[in-house]
């Protein structure tokens, strides 16, 4: 069996059990395994705008008060609609968090997306993945946190199973783009083929050090580790050093990777970019 099939075959099991393919053509807009889907309806598109809309108002509460700011009552004061329709779009603050999250989740992959076709080696382009998270850490700070939020008990345990779903879905895809990647950069030989058997532990190592230092960069610029940081570069000197371990090819001494960063910031994320200046 193929790398490449290999690959395949993990997107049709989950956990031992059958996973109904991703590309399906569905007569819903609720399912979040529909990839071809139906025409919104006038009605679904507004509500669907007004949800987008309570998003926004939420992320504003966290970024000014935090997580626990956030309340439903505080939500409802602060937006033009009744609290009955409020609470027709999420029953609880859990599930207000969870939207948030799919939100956020939806907007990292449709930037992963960008970054894989970009024009480059798999390493620039897992690179310009970690710019990606590096984007929505910076234009998201506080909501950005929500992808952890939703894995509490806390949340768990009160958040609609709808909700809960979708969210996994879309770890599930964003996953599934990461792992392509690494597949391919195997059977290119920028990897070494012993790699084939730890896909699993090279994406977790690449999300955990994207996430992880995009987080801290974004949102302690005030402790002293992070204040004196050459702010541009910090995140691929990380990386640098964590795909060097790895022995991705090209190594970081073999090609300017900091020519790659600019690139990716002005050829991939333009818009974003010029959004945060």
């Amino acid at each position: 069996m193929t790398l490449r099939q290999s690959l395949t075959k993990r997107q049709k099991t989950k956990g031992g059990l059958a996973v109904v393919p991703m590309m399906q053509k569905c007569d819903s807009n609720d399912n979040p395994k529909c990839f071809i889907r139906r025409a919104l309806t006038k009605r679904e598109q507004n509500v669907m705008n007004r949800e987008l809309e309570l998003l926004d108002v939420a992320e504003k509460i966290m970024a000014h008060e935090g997580f626990s700011g956030l309340t439903m009552d505080k939500l409802v004061a602060a937006c033009d609609y009744s609290k009955g329709t409020v609470y027709n779009h999420f029953a609880n603050k859990e599930d207000l968090f969870c939207a948030l999250s799919t939100k956020g989740m939806k907007f990292i992959i449709s930037l992963v997306k960008r970054a894989l076709k970009m024009q480059g080696s798999s390493r620039e382009k897992c690179l310009a993945i970690v710019y990606a998270h590096q984007l929505h850490s910076q234009m998201h700070v506080t909501a950005s946190f929500c992808v952890l939020m939703v894995k509490t008990p806390a949340v768990l345990e009160r958040a609609s199973t709808g909700r809960i779903a979708i969210q996994r879905e879309l770890e599930m895809e964003i996953t599934l783009l990461v792992d392509e990647l690494i597949a391919q950069a195997i059977e290119a030989g920028d990897m070494t083929p012993n790699r084939r058997d730890d896909i699993n532990a090279v994406c977790f190592a690449l999300w955990s050090m994207s996430f992880g230092s995009s987080a801290i960069l974004a949102s302690a610029q005030d402790t002293e580790a992070v204040a004196r940081l050459d702010m541009s570069n910090a995140l691929l000197f990380n990386m640098n050093v964590l795909l060097d371990g790895l022995k991705w090819l090209p190594m970081s001494d073999e090609l300017d990777y900091h020519a790659t960063w600019q690139r990716i910031g002005k050829e991939v994320f333009a818009a974003e970019v010029a959004a945060l200046s």
